[in-house]
């Protein structure tokens, strides 16, 4: 434990429970224990900025870094923005054109993700429910990719009783190298722009902290956390996840705050030695 200098976590199906919650004097204390050793903490997820905002609320002020959207921009506990990668409008098209044709239809919506809006396309719009877009400060409907005229960080697809792997093959072969495909473990798939993943997002932080890889200790549980565990130090990896590696296990699973009980944990052992 004496070497971690920073500690990094996935959001959905690691840090949070089911519901979306957390226990937040828990998290409190984990903070404070990380503070008291110079020990930096990272949120690393697939989702944009303005959900992390009102997920974590209550916790804005605490020099928290951000590694969002799989990797494709990353913001320092001070809030500078250290990395940005978006997806050019002609690989958008691309998706455009692939998701239209692809069948079945994704039933639970297609998402062009910018920071703080949802581009939903016109024909998605009945499938967009108030729960899909509270996490969004706004939400636009466009009819052609030409519409959208700020930078596109993510797209997710998502199915509701559909093996999303389907489209995933589909999109790899269509897409190539032209984007990175991932699948986000809760029924969706995200495209982000090529070259880009949790791992990169916090090297490109690391970088930041004059820090190494070796250095960090990350949790998740999904297919698009598996590149930030191989490279870590130390890999956590869910009771609940199906990756298979020489991961390090996690005290509890997400609805029993298995990532904060870790921490102290980890913690605790080291304030013994």
């Amino acid at each position: 434990m004496a070497n971690i200098q920073l500690i990094a976590t996935d959001l959905d199906g690691t840090f949070l429970s089911d519901d979306k919650t957390f226990d937040k004097t828990l998290f409190r204390t984990v903070l404070t224990r990380l503070k008291a050793q110079n020990i930096a903490f990272a949120i690393a997820t697939g989702v944009h900025q303005s959900r992390i905002n009102r997920l974590l609320a209550d916790f804005l002020t605490d020099n928290l870094a951000f590694v969002t959207n799989n990797g494709a921009r990353v913001v320092s506990g001070s809030g500078q923005v250290l990395y940005e990668r978006t997806i050019p409008v002609a690989t958008l098209q691309k998706i455009a054109t692939l998701v239209a044709a692809f069948s079945p239809q994704p039933d639970q919506g297609v998402v062009y993700s910018t920071d703080d809006t949802a581009y939903v396309p016109r024909a998605f719009a009945p499938f967009v429910t108030d729960r899909h877009m509270k996490y969004f400060q706004k939400m636009i409907l466009f009819d052609d990719i030409s519409d959208i005229k700020t930078p596109i960080f993510k797209v997710t697809m998502n199915w509701e009783n559909f093996d999303e792997m389907r489209f995933y093959t589909a999109a790899k072969q269509t897409l190539g190298n032209a984007v990175h495909v991932t699948e986000t473990g809760t029924g969706a798939i995200d495209i982000v722009p090529s070259g880009v993943n949790k791992a990169v997002g916090l090297q490109v932080l690391a970088d930041h902290l004059g820090i190494e890889m070796a250095q960090i200790a990350a949790f998740g549980d999904g297919g698009n956390d598996i590149e930030m565990l191989r490279h870590v130090g130390y890999p956590y990896v869910m009771p609940n996840a199906s990756l298979v590696g020489d991961f390090l296990p996690v005290i509890a699973d997400n609805n029993h705050d298995g990532v904060s009980q870790t921490i102290l944990a980890l913690l605790n052992q080291n304030a013994g030695h």
